[in-house]
């Protein structure tokens, strides 16, 4: 598995055919009933989706019994996702943000690269000076209070003291409006970068 890059893909590098493989393919209604059923077993108490857009969405919602509760996606400054977070929150769709600092989780995946830090940015980093913060803790902050739940990574202690340390400030409507101004939609995790299987073509 050290080898398979996410692990739980069907996924080969040395073979004949390095690329993802698709088996049983099933559409996303029967996937929803199915974990519709959960809920009715009690087995869950919500359910929601990963990674897809307002189409998907408005689809799911036009035969869902139990609404869509949670999306997670990625989101950070340089993947502001606005009309789909706005979309999301129109509807009392929760969203999560993964990657929330861009492009750090990816450097060791040689899918992006340390110049391509939003932690970098000027904005970021006079903000961070303003309020006696680091960059990061002003992008998790940004996205703390735009209204998104965040899932920041680390396994350093000192990392996790200052992922948490977020709530004895706020950033103002001229900074929050500075830093989603960074907005490339720039997406780190693609999988076509990591495996062959065209998955948006």
């Amino acid at each position: 598995m050290e080898t398979r890059y996410p692990p739980e893909w069907e996924y080969e590098p040395s073979g004949n055919f390095p690329a993802g493989l698709v088996e049983d393919i099933v559409n996303i209604q029967e996937t929803w009933k199915a974990m519709e059923a959960l809920v009715a077993k009690g087995l869950v108490k919500n359910i929601g989706f990963c990674n897809i857009g307002p189409t998907m969405l408005r689809d799911i919602m036009s035969y869902a019994s139990v609404p869509c509760s949670v999306l997670q996606v990625e989101l950070h400054p340089y993947n502001t996702q606005e009309r789909l977070v706005k979309f999301c929150f129109d509807h009392n769709i929760a969203v999560t943000g993964f990657s929330n600092l861009g492009a750090g989780s990816y450097l060791e995946l040689d899918m992006a690269t340390k110049e391509e830090s939003c932690l970098n940015e000027t904005v970021v980093q006079n903000i961070a000076a303003a309020h006696s913060k680091t960059p990061a803790q002003i992008v998790l902050r940004w996205a703390v209070q735009r209204g998104t739940a965040i899932i920041p990574k680390t396994t350093k202690a000192h990392r996790l003291a200052e992922n948490i340390d977020l709530f004895n400030f706020s950033l103002t409507d001229a900074e929050m409006a500075s830093i989603a101004g960074l907005n490339k939609n720039r997406r780190f995790n693609d999988p076509a970068q990591f495996a062959n299987y065209p998955i948006y073509e």
